[in-house]
């Protein structure tokens, strides 16, 4: 955190040079052991104290020395949410909107990592999981219901959630 000391002027400029070189490398050693985006190193800097010009600058330093960048990190995220937290390609973009990456790096994280036919079975996968969970005597219009709105809230388009609900309620 970056303390002001209004008496002591002379020190105060080295002060705060010095705390924003440490608040620098400790974001830098950060961005070395996971990948961030550029929001994020900036959010970090101004919860930390630094001001908007300092937090920036030092965005633009660990950009130009390839600590962050926004591609990796897009692809990185779809990768992993995709894979692990079993989100649709609509979470996974709107998430990514939130960070404020561009819509062309999301489109192509979204075509490197996504795969569709893995998702499809991935939905199919989650959903059977879902439908167990449901009391067997809900009528159908109900199971149909919950299923979506579950399919749905994963991110995961309408169209992928009704071909795996077609296919897990022919059975029921």
């Amino acid at each position: 955190m970056i303390v002001v000391d209004y008496k002591n002027k002379k020190n105060n400029t080295a002060q705060l040079k010095h705390e924003y070189a440490i608040l620098l490398n400790r974001l830098a050693a950060l961005c070395s052991r996971s990948e961030k985006c550029e929001y994020d190193a900036m959010e970090y800097m101004l919860s930390h104290g630094a001001s908007e010009d300092d937090a920036a600058s030092a965005v633009e330093y660990l950009t130009a020395n390839h600590f962050i960048d926004n591609a990796r990190y897009a692809y990185a995220f779809a990768a992993d949410k995709s894979r692990f937290a079993k989100w649709g390609a609509h979470k996974i973009a709107a998430a990514l909107r939130l960070k404020r990456i561009p819509a062309s790096i999301i489109a192509d994280a979204l075509d490197n990592a996504v795969d569709p036919k893995r998702e499809k079975q991935t939905v199919l996968d989650e959903m059977a999981k879902k439908l167990r969970g449901i009391k067997a005597d809900e009528p159908k219009q109900k199971l149909w219901q919950k299923l979506m709105r579950f399919g749905v809230a994963r991110g995961y388009s309408v169209d992928i959630c009704k071909e795996a609900i077609s296919s897990l309620l022919a059975d029921v």
